[in-house]
This record gives C-alpha cells, structure tokens and sequence, in this order.
C-alpha cells in the first residue's frame, strides 16, 4: 500500500513537472516568436494576414485540415550553427486535391502555350527583321565598297592609259626632236661644205 501511495505521488509530481516544462517550453517559443517577428520587421497581425493569404489560395487546389495549419517564421541556422536570417515555414496538412485542380483545363494550357509561341514568334520575326536589316546595311556598305573600288580601278586604269599615250608622245616627241636635230645638223654640214 505504502509503494502505491509512492507511485500517485511520483505520477502527480511527474504531471506537475510537465506541466511546468510545457509552460516553459510554451513561453521560450512565445518569446523566440517575438524576437523572430522583431527582427524581420513583422507584426503578429501581418503574420496571421499572410496566413491567411496563403491559406486561401492553397483552397482553390486543395483541401486543407485549418486548424492543423502551422504558419510561423522560424530562423535559418547558419553553417556554423549560429542563428541566420528569419524564415517563413508553413505547415499545411492536405485532406484532398480538389478534382477541379487534378483536371487542369487543357484548353487553358493550350491558350497559355499559344501565346507564349505567338510571343516567341514575335520575336523571333523582330530579331530575324533585324537581322535583315542588319544584313541589308551590310551588303548596302558592301555595295558601295565595290562600287568605289571599281571607280578608283577605272580611274587608275585611264590614269595607266593617259600614262602610256604621254610617254608614246612623248617619245615621239623625242623622236621627232632627236630627227629635227639631225636634220638641222645635217642642214649645217651641208651648208658648211
């Protein structure tokens, strides 16, 4: 009887410590809470609004069990174990994906992938037109780039032509000279005898 007695004892004392512990447990968490909203500059009605915000978008696609919902910033540890930058963490049991979000309406893709083809089509047209563009300068430069050469060979070409008849006249203005000298020297030997 008397270790009986010493076993409810030993019970009530344990529930007691646990009691205590859990309330201790309960208010480092509180504080943390405190400190972590503190230090990301978030107020506990900003937090329980995202909350909220989240919750409502995760209904649309799924089933949730509410009241099991654990949203709360946690801090990141570092590496080297000290405590790092604030984080979101979400816990959100799912009691169902709706039917609605597992037969996702093909032609809603089909519209999202058309208009994503459109716009790189769009691009691709603008990029190739300015390519082109890009390309029609090019070759107009190159054109013109052949279009001078040309003229500047033409014109080296009559400036060879005009060279060869100087010199050719040249010559023959020698020639000429060089008879006309002979002649006159002649004409005074003639003279002379």
């Amino acid at each position: 009887m008397f270790e009986n007695i010493m076993n409810f004892f030993k019970r009530a004392n344990k529930k007691e410590g646990k009691v205590a512990n859990n309330s201790k447990t309960a208010a480092k968490e509180r504080l943390h809470l405190v400190l972590m909203q503190d230090r990301a500059n978030v107020s506990a009605d900003f937090l329980e609004l995202m909350k909220q915000e989240i919750i409502e978008v995760i209904k649309k696609y799924i089933e949730v069990d509410e009241s099991a919902i654990d949203v709360r910033l946690t801090n990141k540890e570092n590496a080297d174990g000290t405590n790092g930058a604030p984080a979101l963490y979400a816990n959100i049991p799912i009691l169902n994906i709706k039917n609605e979000a597992r037969k996702v309406d093909s032609s809603e893709i089909n519209k999202k992938e058309e208009k994503e083809e459109d716009k790189n089509q769009k691009e691709e047209k603008s990029n190739s037109s300015d390519e082109k563009k890009e390309n029609n300068e090019e070759n107009k430069k190159t054109s013109e780039d052949i279009e001078e050469n040309s003229q500047a060979k033409q014109s080296e070409e009559k400036i060879e032509e005009k060279s060869e008849t100087d010199i050719k006249e040249n010559k023959e203005n020698i020639e000429k000279t060089e008879n006309a000298e002979v002649e006159s020297k002649e004409k005074i030997k003639s003279k002379n005898k």
